[in-house]
């Protein structure tokens, strides 16, 4: 999507924020959590692949543009939703969820949220 029709669709979110050329990278990036991390130091179960299907990492801008105490309002909306199974709240802006959805649908689903929230 461009940075125009990211703006149309979430126009509350891109009010926000000073940089109206923001892409979909630039605001979240999701990934397929198929990797077992060994490092002893990682143990948290949002990098087990076989309980977390993607990892989810929320950009700065709409961390700023929604505040800490507003984004962790989220991951619960999320869970609740048909096509979600689990969203975990690793790090405020790090999330494991569970999904069959693929990296694309899962941001915007997740945007989608964001954008209600902001109501």
């Amino acid at each position: 999507m461009t940075a125009q029709e990211l703006n149309k669709r979430y126009p509350k979110l891109y009010a926000r924020f000073d940089d109206q050329d923001l892409l979909l990278r630039n605001l979240i990036v999701v990934d397929e959590n198929d990797e077992d991390v060994t490092d002893d130091d990682l143990t948290d179960e949002l990098y087990d692949p076989t309980v977390y299907s993607h990892m989810v990492y929320i950009h700065e801008p709409v961390v700023e543009a929604l505040g800490s105490e507003q984004l962790a309002q989220i991951p619960p909306v999320i869970k609740a939703r048909e096509d979600f199974s689990e969203c975990y709240d690793s790090e405020g802006d790090l999330w494991g969820v569970v999904t069959s959805l693929d990296e694309r649908q899962i941001a915007l689903a997740i945007l989608d949220e964001i954008e209600r929230a902001l109501g």
